[in-house]
């Protein structure tokens, strides 16, 4: 490998930002984290040659928050309107959006949520959010500030549907809630550095390249 991770993380220490929310991508069982992303953070860290610690944020907006200051990598969807403070690397993944609904009417898509003009729950600063919004009629968008705020008053009665990522929706399955077979974006995911340490994006890179080709 032509290039070098020793200036990812610093005092031999790679912080890495989980994004809890994305199940998708993160999991934990206890103490241990497993899913795809965290395979690949111990595959950065071990070839920078650093110690990987974990950094736990409850979704993807305070993750990009804490940017330049709590996380040396973190990982995050591709999103334009991020790239004043985060540079991202290659896509290592992609993940489906799509709705959790009330409705279990057979053959449902999300086309027909879409066009129903039904209410429809969102998380401002998700990036399904971003994908969402030229998708929805806006009358029909309700915003909330987080993900977890979107689930609340969607349970708890508002709203005909609730936008978010497929593998965190589906743990929301139950007698009265269903999510749509289809999905109305698919959200790349990527490895995000402070814009200050974009250097490193060629040894990242390089990483997710192979990691990407094992899979």
């Amino acid at each position: 490998m032509g290039l070098t991770g020793d200036a990812l993380g610093q005092d031999g220490t790679l912080r890495v930002g989980l994004n809890m929310n994305n199940a998708a991508l993160i999991r934990k069982d206890g103490a241990a984290y497993a899913g795809v992303a965290y395979a690949l953070a111990q595959r950065l860290a071990e070839a920078a040659g650093l110690r990987l610690e974990p950094v736990e944020y409850p979704n993807a907006r305070s993750v990009v928050d804490a940017v330049g200051s709590e996380w040396d990598i973190a990982f995050l969807a591709i999103d334009p309107a991020r790239a004043d403070r985060i540079a991202f690397s290659d896509p290592y993944r992609s993940v489906e959006a799509t709705f959790l609904v009330r409705d279990r009417a057979p053959n449902l898509r999300c086309s027909d949520v879409l066009a129903s003009g039904d209410p429809i729950l969102s998380a401002r600063g998700a990036a399904y959010h971003a994908q969402l919004e030229p998708l929805a009629k806006p009358e029909a968008l309700i915003v909330a500030a987080s993900p977890a705020e979107a689930l609340e008053r969607f349970r708890s009665g508002e709203g005909s549907a609730l936008a978010g990522i497929r593998n965190t929706l589906a743990a929301q399955e139950d007698a009265g809630f269903g999510v749509v077979p289809d999905c109305f974006a698919r959200i790349e995911q990527a490895v995000a550095l402070p814009l200050h340490n974009r250097a490193q994006l060629g040894f990242v890179n390089e990483i997710v390249s192979a990691f990407r080709d094992e899979a």
